[in-house]
């Protein structure tokens, strides 16, 4: 089992639900989030941590998946970010779950 967290502008929302529910993933946790764009002081990638940038409306999604609905989700994620701004990509990871309950 993998745990398959999702953090994307807000305005990809529905976008995203659309990738869930073409791989039948019907069941998933979504968390409205305040996401940071900022360069680094080189200039020349973006910093993971905000500071004076104003937030951006952002989500961060989540579900519990097999390990062949985890790979089929990561797959179309990752083709979605090819058709778009590649300063705002999606962004996703899985983990593994040694046991759960």
């Amino acid at each position: 089992m993998k745990l398959v967290a999702i953090m994307s502008l807000d305005a990809y929302r529905d976008d995203l639900h659309g990738l869930l529910r073409d791989r039948e993933i019907e069941v998933f946790s979504e968390l409205d989030i305040e996401g940071y764009h900022q360069s680094s002081a080189a200039g020349t990638a973006p910093a993971w941590f905000g500071g004076g940038a104003p937030p951006t409306d952002s989500t961060l999604t989540w579900a519990f998946l097999d390990d062949t609905q985890a790979g089929h989700l990561l797959d179309a994620i990752a083709d979605f970010n090819e058709r778009r701004d590649p300063e705002r990509p999606v962004r996703a990871f899985q983990m593994s779950v040694d046991r759960a309950v």
